[in-house]
């Protein structure tokens, strides 16, 4: 609400208010990561990514290490002590992360998949079914793109796809990138 004269109340500094406030916007605006913000630095060329990783949080990392190694078959590459890194493929990992101490906590709703892309799915399938891992359906070309794959669930829920995409021109530039590897 506004004064008979005027002015609004709440806007009433106390003496050398002003001149504190012109202080603090006049380094505001001079501090490093302003300065940033009103000229963006130019994106570089490219990521310059090394490798993936990709996070995945659990309540029992000993019953999950079990069925990456066991199972799965992946080797410990490096042990953060709350986190558990594996080698999937030459610059893909996955890391296995005690809820307790990561970013994030476990749950029991899991909106990730975790992808295997695999000359091999129908091997993976025969085998994970063989010793009991929980699989969605079977084995099966996809009806809304040219792939062939299931998905297995691991320990806590998290959904294992094991793909392959086939000869098809929708495919033609994963598989040109494919097979660069």
């Amino acid at each position: 609400m506004k004064r008979p004269d005027g002015r609004n109340p709440l806007l009433r500094l106390r003496p050398g208010m002003a001149g504190a406030l012109l202080l603090a916007a006049a380094s505001l605006a001079s501090a490093p990561g302003r300065a940033a913000a009103q000229q963006p630095v130019p994106r570089p060329a490219d990521l310059g990514v090394q490798a993936n990783i990709v996070f995945l949080y659990y309540r029992d990392i000993p019953a999950a290490q079990r069925f990456y190694e066991d199972v799965i078959g992946l080797r410990l590459t490096v042990d953060q002590g709350y986190s558990k890194i594996y080698q999937i493929s030459p610059t893909s990992f996955v890391g296995l992360v005690d809820e307790t101490q990561g970013l994030h906590r476990a749950s029991d709703a899991k909106p990730v998949t975790l992808s295997f892309v695999t000359e091999q799915v129908d091997a993976w399938y025969e085998y994970l079914v063989s010793i009991g891992v929980q699989v969605r359906g079977p084995v099966r070309d996809g009806t809304r793109q040219p792939t062939r794959g299931f998905v297995a669930i691991d320990p806590e829920g998290y959904f294992l796809e094991f793909e392959r995409f086939l000869d098809h021109p929708q495919n033609a530039r994963i598989l040109q990138a494919l097979s660069r590897r």
